[in-house]
């Protein structure tokens, strides 16, 4: 079994929901174990389901101050998409100032959209060579590079995330979840249990460290994680069935 899992991409934002806890679609990408006692490198229509579900993910971005909310416009006619109609606006506002971060960003993000992988990335490095710690850059550029396939490199963009900001709920998600599916438990653990110290609210952690736990033979760890996990999403339906396989009740 593997978790809920959260979109490959995520846009930019000022603040993050607590709504988390449930989650939803993740990327998957190969990593090796990792052991130690340092922690190492690894989309406006108002109707379709898929938006909805992308807008509830672009209020989960950044754990962090210092992100950028993407404008999106309204349109119903076929010629243009959100990400196109945005891409002209972020486009214009950096022909008026290069130095817009906040329209570099948000130009990178609508490429991230389009699946314009390469774009996407040389603009998230243009805003990193100008803020070499924005948070938002940070984390999208390690999801374009798992969306292009480069494991490695996303799995250390990602643990560069978490040096600047522990505490960043999404790239630890990503990264934990990345590393049960590559069954590398150890690693899931050692990802996740430090944000749980601080964030125990976040179910999904939970029940990452939960999954990890049980692969490990950690029976009492297991059942306590995925026990915190239904506290704060009762209706995880994971969690209810690990439980049911370690015998215990919820």
């Amino acid at each position: 079994m593997t978790p809920k899992k959260l979109s490959e991409d995520a846009e930019p934002v000022l603040k993050q929901d607590a709504s988390l806890a449930v989650g939803e679609e993740a990327a998957g990408v190969e990593a090796s174990e990792r052991e130690g006692s340092e922690r190492e490198p690894r989309e406006e229509d108002l109707v379709p389901g898929w938006l909805a579900l992308l807008v509830l993910l672009l209020l989960l971005a950044v754990t962090a101050a210092g992100g950028f909310v993407l404008r999106g416009v309204l349109t119903r006619g076929k010629q243009a998409t959100p990400a196109t109609v945005a891409e002209d606006a972020w486009k214009a506002a950096l022909e008026r100032d290069p130095e817009d971060l906040e329209a570099r960003l948000n130009l990178a993000y609508s490429y991230q959209q389009q699946q314009r992988w390469d774009d996407a990335l040389a603009q998230y490095e243009e805003v990193l060579k100008r803020d070499p710690q924005n948070l938002a850059a940070m984390y999208n550029r390690g999801m374009v590079l798992l969306a292009q396939g480069k494991s490695k490199d996303a799995e250390a963009a990602l643990w560069e995330v978490l040096k600047v900001a522990p505490d960043h709920v999404l790239a630890a998600k990503t990264l934990g979840e990345l590393y049960l599916s590559q069954k590398h438990y150890k690693s899931a653990l050692f990802t996740v249990e430090p944000v749980l110290k601080s964030q125990p609210q976040y179910a999904d952690l939970q029940y990452i460290a939960g999954y990890a736990s049980e692969q490990l033979g950690k029976r009492d760890e297991a059942i306590a994680y995925y026990r915190a996990a239904l506290k704060y999403a009762p209706d995880m339906a994971e969690a209810k069935d690990g439980l049911k396989r370690l015998g215990a009740s919820q």
